[in-house]
């Protein structure tokens, strides 16, 4: 089982590395990075908002990558994203399906006037690339001490762990 990540726009190459060692080591699979997408259709793009569509975001990445061979694709860029009527999220995937979406705009400290930290971008980055393939496996969302669990802030996702609880890890071992 192979693992693809696709950067958007611009990532930075240590980051894509560490998130590749995360989700290997996490996952116990290969997780590779491939050529990333230097920029976003214009129609992904809500001027009024200035925010980028997940769901025009996906059905790009799903028109990427469908010519090549992995089990699951994780997009991951800079960019700040919608979804519906929501003022922002940190990603979305397909339910059981292939493709994830995260991105790093709104868990990096700058956006919130603070100081940058590479040490919290990784960890934030990696628990939201762990909780989106997590429902690319079929996960839900789970209500305990767990990567899977919601996060509508990222505080939230600080709090939240970087691995799976005992019956999340259980459902994905036999998703896979």
């Amino acid at each position: 089982m192979a693992i693809l990540l696709l950067p958007l726009m611009s990532l930075s190459e240590g980051l894509l590395t560490d998130l590749k060692g995360a989700i290997g080591n996490s996952l116990l699979c290969k997780a590779v990075s491939i050529k990333g997408v230097p920029k976003l259709p214009e129609a992904a793009y809500d001027k009024k908002r200035e925010q980028y569509d997940v769901e025009r975001v996906i059905l790009f990445v799903h028109e990427q990558s469908k010519h090549l061979s992995g089990e699951k694709v994780i997009a991951v860029g800079n960019m700040d994203l919608f979804l519906g009527d929501m003022s922002f999220v940190f990603g979305t995937a397909q339910t059981s399906g292939r493709i994830g979406l995260i991105s790093t705009y709104r868990l990096d400290q700058r956006f919130y006037g603070k100081t940058f930290s590479y040490e919290k971008l990784r960890d934030r980055t990696v628990k939201e690339a762990l909780h989106e393939l997590g429902h690319c496996y079929g996960l839900s969302h789970c209500s305990k001490d767990c990567v899977m669990s919601f996060s509508v802030n990222v505080m939230e996702v600080d709090s939240k762990p970087r691995f799976f609880c005992e019956e999340c890890r259980e459902k994905l071992r036999k998703a896979l």
